[in-house]
């Protein structure tokens, strides 16, 4: 029969948080992956012909979106249990990704070719909803990377680069480079992180 080691912990595997974080991943791909967004240097006309031709799939997507949001935050609040600091900033981090969908959701909703000007208006701001969203991202996976990190060398790394592409992709934005590379890159290696994260709490290694 196997036992414990004398002194080391024994796991505690988190099912519900890894079915949260798993389909937070899952849903986010699901919405992310079936339809490309007109970004902020499109025509005020091209942006309000896109979205009112699509508004009622653009809402059901955003709705998903915020389903995807709520299962992030159930996922950083179950991470109380492993680090408090991390938890919190994950449920800021949660906050922080309803942020593009609430503007997406907008400018679908004030859409009429009749007022181009509108929907233009919403779309100019996505990127600085998408930059709010890059700092919460930042800030949970530095403290990923300073609280859990020294224990699981491995995710610590992983968080790190993901801080580090949130890093780069904020200078970009601010020196006004382009930054298409990175706007791809940084999410999906966040994904990632949640991901290996979700199996670490499924097999119990995320612990106090």
């Amino acid at each position: 029969m196997a036992t414990t080691p004398v002194g080391a912990k024994p796991r505690s595997p988190d099912r519900v948080a890894a079915s949260l974080a798993g389909g937070f991943v899952v849903l986010l791909l699901a919405t992310e992956v079936v339809l490309s967004l007109p970004d902020e240097t499109a025509s005020a006309v091209s942006v309000t012909t896109f979205y009112s031709a699509n508004r009622p799939f653009i809402i059901i997507l955003q709705i998903l979106g915020f389903g995807a949001s709520a299962m992030l935050g159930g996922y950083a609040w179950r991470l109380r249990r492993v680090d408090r600091v991390v938890s919190t900033l994950g449920m800021v981090m949660a906050v922080c990704s309803l942020l593009p969908g609430l503007v997406t959701l907008a400018t679908a909703v004030v859409a009429d070719p009749a007022n181009p000007a509108a929907a233009s208006r919403w779309n100019l701001l996505e990127p600085r909803a998408d930059d709010v969203l890059f700092v919460g991202i930042l800030v949970f996976a530095a403290a990923v990377t300073l609280r859990l990190g020294p224990g699981l060398p491995a995710l610590g790394v992983l968080a790190l680069l993901v801080a580090v592409g949130c890093l780069f992709r904020l200078g970009l934005e601010a020196a006004g480079v382009g930054r298409a590379p990175l706007d791809a890159i940084v999410p999906l290696s966040f994904l990632i992180l949640i991901a290996v994260m979700a199996v670490l709490s499924l097999l119990g290694v995320l612990r106090p």
